[in-house]
């Protein structure tokens, strides 16, 4: 059986990459936003990582008549209570890399909160299916922020010193974070649900 079409609905390559390692445990046809046809907005309404998540996966759902997937992530630092967390992505404007956060977050915590440097990851999966409701699961995981350290995985992965794996999420290779990271908990709490599996045929 080839399984159920599945439509990732990101156009993050790093996450879109990752989503295709984490969902490699189900027999799924996945696809991207392109080979779904899907072409317009993905909005991120806020204010938390729920509302963006389902928001996301509601629209190319809707848009496109397949199941979507999508997530809502950030990173939390615990002495700023939670800052960045939603906003991760967005909050030095839409110009940023990833780069310019990573080193734009360090600076902040060096300047604000220097002698606590402890944060999390925090993931909200959501999917939707057709004349169905949409189901959500949440990951998270711990970690400090430290220098960047390794070219892997994407956003703050470099600075993510990972409590589980002792090195920074730019220094795993990818099967490694995908035992841990936060993503990685938020899909697999949704396997759990049975919500991948292929409809009955009788």
């Amino acid at each position: 059986m080839r399984g159920s079409v599945l439509v990732l609905a990101t156009r993050n390559r790093g996450k879109l990459r990752e989503l295709r390692v984490l969902l490699s445990p189900w027999t799924l046809q996945l696809r991207s936003l392109d080979e779904a046809g899907f072409d317009g907005l993905l909005e991120e309404p806020g204010p938390g990582y729920t509302e963006s998540a389902l928001a996301k996966a509601m629209a190319v759902c809707a848009a496109t008549g397949l199941p979507a997937l999508a997530d809502d992530s950030g990173i939390e630092v615990d002495a700023l209570h939670g800052w960045p967390g939603p906003m991760s992505a967005r909050w030095m404007g839409d110009g940023a890399t990833d780069e310019d956060r990573l080193h734009g977050l360090l600076a902040e915590v060096a300047r604000r909160t220097p002698d606590d440097r402890s944060a999390r990851y925090v993931c909200v999966a959501a999917l939707a299916k057709p004349d169905a409701e949409p189901v959500t699961a949440h990951g998270e995981c711990f970690g400090t922020l430290v220098e960047p350290k390794g070219g892997n995985g994407f956003g703050y992965d470099p600075a993510f010193l990972s409590a589980d794996l002792g090195i920074t999420f730019g220094e795993a290779p990818d099967e490694a974070k995908a035992r841990v990271s936060h993503r990685a908990r938020a899909i697999a709490r949704l396997g759990q649900s049975g919500v991948f599996e292929p409809p009955s045929m009788g």
